[in-house]
């Protein structure tokens, strides 16, 4: 079966697989007590659900409460202090707004450009509504904003949205720096095009950490970029973000910082006024527990302290099993992901994944995240690595399992 024609769903089931294609929390990344709780508060709400607060159909640009919260969560998180409840949109996760944003600013035959390589399950939501898809290439500085972009890119094929990934980039994990944000900002005014940041990954910045949980000296901060939500007043950015990596993937719930113009057309959009804005339920969750500021404490003290860790040890166990002289691999500062390149541009990782898999190891194959057949070529001897849905130990054991595969795909490729 073509690898990208294969069924998402984990086997959950399966104990002896070692996943590290999976980019979602394991379970003890989940804060199943702070959940329960303000769950738990729901239910005793009385005065709630009278208003039916919760229970009813939410305001088209979601649960007002939630989005003044999230104001705050940001100017805490990100330190942005510009934004207003009016910038905020409450949506049913990144994808499901993706294809809302697609369906309300593109038709058919518009251009879209991604970065290569970029996130592999956006592609397929391009194609959905028949767009023409380019790519171009990046660094460890994010997407190459050079002559040849303006010039050949924004001039010639005039593309109508820029779909990026800009902090901890799945999957390379690189993060765009704070000048080629404000290039692209600037351009997207010149050129008329508008700028979709998915930045799921923006709040999980563990090297800003230290390993109790404590925010260093201002003075001492690895600084990174600040949100594209910070560019809302432009008009021409929409920052998206999700509750799926930072508290639990079921939830379905996410937010979008952009205009309020914007916000108010997002409002007006016919399947979200005829269904009654996006899943208040589990907006009344996250309502309460961005309340009581619990969700950066969560965020500072465990997630960004264990994926440091895991991050670190992935890391370090590539390049003491493999080594410099096979692979490259720069260990980012946050997110989920760790890209390999190896250095013999003939090995074919699509290859690798089938002898892994009788390892019992699994991982996603480079090609997978470029749209077009060069770019997939060129990223064919690459391969991207997860830390969250397994623990220190099993990345330890993922890296062995590994790298016997890559012996046994080496005597094989000889022969």
């Amino acid at each position: 079966m073509d690898i990208e024609l294969e069924d998402r769903t984990i086997n959950r089931l399966d104990t002896t697989t070692i996943k590290l294609d999976i980019g979602e929390p394991d379970t003890s990344m989940i804060p199943f007590d702070m959940l329960s709780k303000a769950s738990q508060e729901m239910f005793a709400d009385e005065e709630g659900k009278r208003q039916g607060t919760y229970w009813g159909y939410a305001e088209d640009e979601g649960n007002t409460s939630l989005r003044h919260n999230i104001v705050n969560f940001l100017h805490h998180s990100c330190g942005i202090s510009t934004l207003s409840f009016e910038n905020i949109f409450i949506t049913n996760g990144v994808s499901a707004m993706l294809d809302q944003l697609c369906t309300m600013f593109l038709r058919a035959g518009d251009t879209v450009l991604v970065e290569c390589p970029t996130y592999l399950y956006a592609l397929p939501i391009f194609r959905d509504h028949h767009l023409h898809i380019i790519s171009y290439a990046t660094d460890d500085d994010g997407l190459i904003i050079d002559s040849k972009f303006i010039s050949e890119v924004l001039e010639k094929a005039k593309p109508k949205m820029i779909y990026l990934v800009p902090t901890f980039q799945n999957p390379s994990g690189f993060t765009m720096s704070h000048h080629r944000r404000e290039q692209l900002v600037k351009l997207s005014l010149k050129y008329k095009f508008l700028i979709v940041a998915d930045e799921v990954y923006h709040f999980l910045d563990y090297e800003k950490k230290e390993t109790n949980g404590n925010i260093h000296d201002h003075n001492q901060l690895i600084e990174h970029p600040k949100s594209f939500a910070a560019y809302h007043a432009a008009g021409t950015v929409i920052s998206l973000h999700s509750f799926s990596k930072i508290l639990t993937p079921s939830l379905r719930l996410g937010f979008a910082c952009a205009s309020h113009e914007h916000v108010s057309a997002m409002g007006r959009f016919g399947l979200i006024h005829s269904s009654g804005g996006a899943n208040p339920f589990t907006s009344g969750i996250v309502d309460r527990i961005l309340t009581k500021d619990l969700l950066k404490k969560f965020i500072d003290e465990k997630l960004c302290v264990e994926y440091k860790k895991r991050m670190k040890v992935l890391h370090s166990e590539l390049m003491q099993t493999f080594g410099e002289n096979y692979i490259s691999c720069r260990r980012p500062s946050g997110g989920y992901f760790l890209w390999i390149k190896f250095h013999d541009t003939t090995v074919d990782c699509d290859q690798l994944l089938i002898i892994a898999r009788k390892y019992g190891v699994t991982f996603k194959p480079g090609r997978l995240f470029a749209h077009d057949e060069e770019a997939k070529a060129h990223l064919a001897n690459c391969l991207r690595l997860c830390i969250a849905f397994v623990n220190s130990d099993k990345l330890r054991e993922g890296c062995t399992r590994l790298k016997r595969a890559f012996e046994e795909y080496k005597n094989i490729t000889l022969d």
